[in-house]
């Protein structure tokens, strides 16, 4: 359990040290990780069927001049898969929830694909939590075939476990391994799926923090999808780049432009409000 005093955790952060650990909630226990030194708190969010292992590539630049958490979300990797079904809501609890387990008033959320959806959740819901999003390879709503696509990659976690969600994700020829609970994960995909009937979209308007958009030219989702956020945005609150030639992992294929992009970024975030 993350229950360890502001004052030790400061200590550990301006040593630069890991802490691998996990955080007790009231239904489920989250793993979680926590490096790097400095007043900036950066919590990162990773995607359907990932891991906090997905970061491995930004957090030793991101932890040279701030505090990075990360944790496998509900029903991924080490965390535990509670009873579903899932909302964006509970998902967005979960990343406040961490924070507090580790006492930080206010972090910038990094979210990448699924992760960017619960991390515009938590900044709406909680928006004196969050000092800024970094969103990559998102979107804030799906059409009709991408929700069913979704309904059969839940089907497939229910009916045949995590081969049969990396089967349906990757291709049956693939070799990929998915590390989680395959019924939490399928609760987790029709909570993405959700998106079609109750799009986040037309809440962004309400945003109160500034929003870094990054996106693959090559990315399946697609740029349109990000331009669609940018767009729902209020005015001034985005910035938008596209990384050319490039897909859907740019944290891990792009990781220094990643870098580069949040670095000229975050001058444009409000402190201490």
């Amino acid at each position: 359990m993350c229950s360890i005093a502001r004052s030790t955790w400061a200590l550990m952060w301006t040593l630069s040290m890991t802490v691998g650990d996990r955080v007790e909630l009231k239904t489920h226990e989250l793993r979680c990780e926590t490096s790097g030194a400095g007043e900036r708190h950066f919590l990162c969010l990773h995607g359907l069927v990932d891991t906090l292992g997905i970061w491995k590539r930004l957090v030793p630049a991101l932890e040279k001049r701030s505090v990075v958490t990360r944790f496998d979300q509900r029903g991924h990797g080490e965390s535990d898969a509670p009873a579903g079904p899932y909302t964006r809501k509970a998902l967005a609890q979960d990343a406040i929830d961490v924070l507090d387990s580790l006492a930080v008033p206010r972090a910038t959320l990094i979210g990448h694909s699924m992760g960017g959806v619960v991390a515009m959740e938590a900044a709406l819901q909680f928006p004196d939590r969050v000092n800024g999003l970094v969103l990559i390879g998102t979107t804030s709503e799906c059409r009709s075939r991408v929700a069913d696509w979704y309904e059969r990659i839940a089907l497939a976690g229910e009916e045949r476990g995590c081969d049969g969600l990396a089967q349906t994700i990757y291709g049956k020829e693939s070799h990929k391994k998915i590390s989680g609970n395959a019924q939490g994960i399928a609760h987790v995909t029709r909570m993405l799926k959700s998106l079609c009937a109750d799009p986040l979209t037309p809440h962004l308007k309400d945003m109160r923090c500034p929003v870094l958009l990054l996106v693959g030219e090559a990315d399946p989702m697609g740029p349109k999808a990000s331009e669609i956020i940018r767009d729902a945005l209020p005015s001034g609150c985005a910035t938008f780049e596209m990384i050319p030639e490039r897909g859907h992992w740019l944290h891990l294929d792009s990781h220094e432009a990643v870098i580069d992009a949040i670095n000229a970024w975050m001058p444009t975030q409000v402190r201490g409000r």
